[in-house]
């Protein structure tokens, strides 16, 4: 009887770390991404709604005061700002939006900036200050292999 509780004792915890061991090694897999390319990208948008979108790189404003971009006329308001390079695009969302909403918001984002000719959209969490690097990445996105179609507009 003595015997068994020696080898309870010298299994047990060499189980338990095994156990920890193991799930430590899971929830590494399962990290949220970040990101860290804020210098890369060609176009920031800050996203807290259809109604108020506005572009932080490069600044979309008037006399200092940041103007609204409608989603209809994103590529035109690239177009305006002469915007040439436009392999990455990056969408700010806040907090408050739901799985469901998260899944919509990002295939319009895709087909928005994909028909203004982007290559990459990447929609990340905002993290509540103006630092883009360290943001919890939602969604990375290459578009059509790195030849995003340009739609044409009417």
């Amino acid at each position: 009887m003595i015997t068994n509780k020696i080898k309870l004792a010298v299994w047990l915890p060499l189980f338990c770390l095994l156990v920890a061991g193991c799930t430590s090694t899971q929830n590494a897999k399962h990290a949220p991404r970040r990101f860290h390319e804020a210098a890369s990208a060609n176009v920031v948008l800050q996203f807290a709604s259809w109604e108020y979108t506005f572009l932080l790189r490069p600044r979309y404003h008037d006399n200092g005061f940041l103007l609204h971009v409608p989603r209809e006329k994103v590529a035109q308001v690239l177009d305006q700002l002469q915007l040439r390079q436009r392999e990455l695009a990056v969408v700010v969302v806040g907090w408050n939006n739901g799985p469901e909403e998260l899944t919509r918001l990002v295939g319009e984002w895709k087909t928005i900036l994909g028909g203004s000719g982007f290559q990459r959209v990447v929609v990340v969490k905002s993290t509540g200050t103006k630092e883009l690097n360290g943001s919890l990445i939602v969604d990375d996105s290459n578009l059509s292999g790195g030849f995003a179609p340009r739609l044409t507009r009417l």
